[in-house]
């Protein structure tokens, strides 16, 4: 391969690359997890959509209906910080987790891609936290 050819191709490696990461740039901008991240860390975090694990849960479904059990204390938690937590209503649910360290994990459940409960969870505990700090 002469040095022409290799040069050629490696703009055009480059070229592509570059295109790769505009694209994925542009795309992840506008996602809905992106969006989440940016209400997050509205109040003093620093959380992206690749540290978030997703678990959905289905359409024609509601929060409390997924959860099954008492959602009081969370809900008023996730008030308390603007969140609507309409756990009632249907639609697509789904479940996003941050890792914040060793003993805390965020809980977002989402309702049509909006966040209705946020809250911190204490692992290995039933303790409950707001998210404001």
């Amino acid at each position: 391969m002469s040095g022409g050819t290799r040069r050629a191709l490696l703009i055009l490696a480059g070229a592509i690359l570059l295109t790769a990461i505009i694209w994925l740039a542009v795309l992840e901008s506008g996602s809905y997890t992106r969006a989440v991240c940016r209400r997050i860390n509205s109040f003093g975090y620093h959380v992206s959509p690749s540290d978030l694990y997703s678990q959905g849960y289905g359409n024609d479904t509601s929060i409390s209906q997924v959860v099954g059990g008492e959602l009081d204390e969370v809900r008023e938690l996730s008030r308390e910080c603007g969140f609507s937590a309409e756990t009632e209503r249907t639609g697509k649910v789904e479940l996003l987790l941050w890792q914040m360290d060793d003993t805390r994990v965020m809980v977002i459940w989402l309702l049509d891609r909006e966040p209705e409960l946020v809250f911190i969870e204490e692992t290995g505990t039933d303790n409950v936290y707001s998210i404001q700090q």
